[in-house]
């Protein structure tokens, strides 16, 4: 079974990162940009709800109080880990990036028109209010179909490259179809040589194949093991 033909909100693996940012964007704005943001707060996880916009120079942006321990966190470790549900829907997207503290005076004029009832908020003293960027990082968009038939797609921005599935198939792999048979997502395919590739698109990253591999660790990769060595 080929999903090829089953497009994730019009895309697929042929579609270019800038293409698969662009659409993922758009989504976010269409949530009205909801979404969980994790930070470190004393080397722990944090979580809170906030708004992410995009402004009119095509860049994200989010508020946060200069007052608030979320300020202190970023200033600490500026990344952050972004995750949005669309709608009541398997559709998902996940942000990981760097931000920058903003300075721009514009940007802020073009967020004060955009936001008047936050700035009625914080109307006693606007000083407060600042603006994070999301400067560089990875993300992908996700939809889990009935039947748990996965289709994700992985886009990089501000210079970074999309993040790699955990495990992949190398050259030493000797097309004995073992992957491909316990495959519950037929995200591995057989090409013309006789070896066996993974469709990333179709992935669940799961690792079923790598178990099932009689040469794993040569013929198939897991990355969290080369990182770990």
């Amino acid at each position: 079974m080929i999903h090829d033909e089953i497009p994730l909100w019009g895309l697929t693996d042929r579609s270019s990162i800038p293409e698969i940012m662009e659409k993922s964007f758009q989504f976010l704005r269409q949530q009205g940009g909801r979404v969980s943001i994790s930070t470190l707060k004393h080397g722990l996880p944090e979580n809170r709800i906030i708004s992410l916009q995009r402004l009119s120079d095509g860049e994200l942006y989010f508020m946060t109080s200069r007052g608030k321990p979320f300020y202190r966190q970023l200033q600490e470790q500026p990344h952050v880990a972004i995750a949005s549900l669309l709608d009541d829907t398997h559709h998902c997207i996940r942000i990981r990036a760097a931000v920058e503290e903003c300075t721009d005076p514009a940007v802020y004029r073009d967020y004060a028109e955009k936001n008047p009832g936050t700035m009625k908020m914080y109307r006693y003293n606007t000083d407060l209010i600042v603006l994070f960027r999301l400067a560089r990082g990875t993300g992908e968009i996700l939809h889990l179909y009935r039947d748990d038939m996965i289709r994700r797609l992985r886009f990089g921005f501000g210079g970074e490259r999309p993040e790699e599935l955990t495990y992949f198939i190398t050259e030493r792999c000797t097309g004995c179809g073992s992957c491909f048979d316990h495959c519950a997502e037929h995200s591995i395919y057989r090409s013309e040589d006789g070896k066996y590739h993974i469709r990333s698109m179709d992935c669940d990253d799961c690792g079923i194949c790598y178990t099932k591999c009689p040469l794993a660790g040569t013929a198939l990769i897991n990355r969290m093991e080369e990182n770990r060595s």
